[in-house]
């Protein structure tokens, strides 16, 4: 498959009109009129040289041409450099320095290595970014799992979210604020969804484990499995923001308001 095709197989599916995790968990830090902003494209996508690493460690590691190219100047300075620069930020490409391109292969190296990818990333049983698509609570949504590993007689899955960071050892404690249990909710649900089954009620049909690839020296590799009652967790989160997609779905003006009524009150520690 050549890379503009796979290219426009991503986009297509970022432009669906389900609602996706990371699409909800907005919600959940700013609310839904800011979400729903977000996915009409009314504000910009978030950039940074952290998001452009990760994508492009997952691709290395997944498979797919990385939409990258190495900077031949080492700074911007000249009109040369500058004008270099723009056309490749209009042709779509990630700009790296050839030590960030080392540093990808690093990292991709050493996640490719860990002697569990072999058993969650790799494999006949194994494929991967797997498109899932399901109503859940009224509420059409849609997930691309990094990886899923059937099993013989769809006896379970095995659902596998690769995640780099460059705070490696905080990751115990701030995946529950980036709302990952929301994501592994969502993720575990439409799985489960696609083999005719409810998670609420099978809620052991699905193994959600995530391998943590860090992206500074000496970029260390764990995987780290979750409890029924992160998945839980996650649920309720998943059932918070489906109260909210209803209710903007109910409400008569479809335009987003940014005019906050409700008072912040600062100073209170108990939240």
């Amino acid at each position: 498959m050549t890379s503009e095709k796979v290219k426009a197989e991503r986009a297509a599916y970022h432009e669906r009109p389900e609602w996706s995790y990371s699409q909800m968990k907005v919600i959940l830090d700013s609310g839904i009129d800011y979400a729903v902003a977000k996915k009409i494209g009314m504000l910009p996508a978030p950039e940074s040289k952290a998001i452009d690493i990760g994508s492009l460690v997952h691709q290395s590691v997944l498979g797919g041409d990385g939409e990258y190219v190495v900077s031949p100047y080492p700074d911007y300075r000249t009109k040369a450099a500058r004008e270099w620069k723009q056309e490749q930020i209009d042709a779509g490409k990630i700009i790296l320095t050839e030590a960030e391109e080392l540093m990808i292969g690093d990292i991709a190296k050493n996640i490719k290595e860990h002697p569990y990818s072999q058993q969650y990333l790799y494999g006949e049983k194994i494929q991967h970014e797997v498109e899932m698509y399901a109503t859940l609570e009224g509420i059409p949504m849609r997930a691309k799992a990094d990886a899923i590993r059937f099993y013989e007689n769809n006896e379970k899955l095995t659902i596998l979210d690769l995640k780099t960071t460059s705070k490696f050892d905080m990751f115990k404690w701030t995946n529950m604020r980036n709302h990952y249990d929301l994501q592994c909710a969502v993720y575990s649900a439409l799985a489960a969804a696609s083999m005719g089954k409810n998670l609420l009620s099978d809620m052991d049909f699905v193994e959600y484990i995530f391998c943590v690839a860090e992206v500074v020296p000496p970029y260390r590799v764990q995987y780290a499995t979750v409890t029924k009652e992160y998945v839980e967790h996650g649920l309720d989160k998943l059932n918070a923001c489906v109260k909210e997609i209803k209710e903007w779905n109910k409400r008569e003006s479809k335009i987003p308001n940014f005019q906050l009524t409700e008072w912040l009150e600062l100073g209170d520690f108990s939240q």
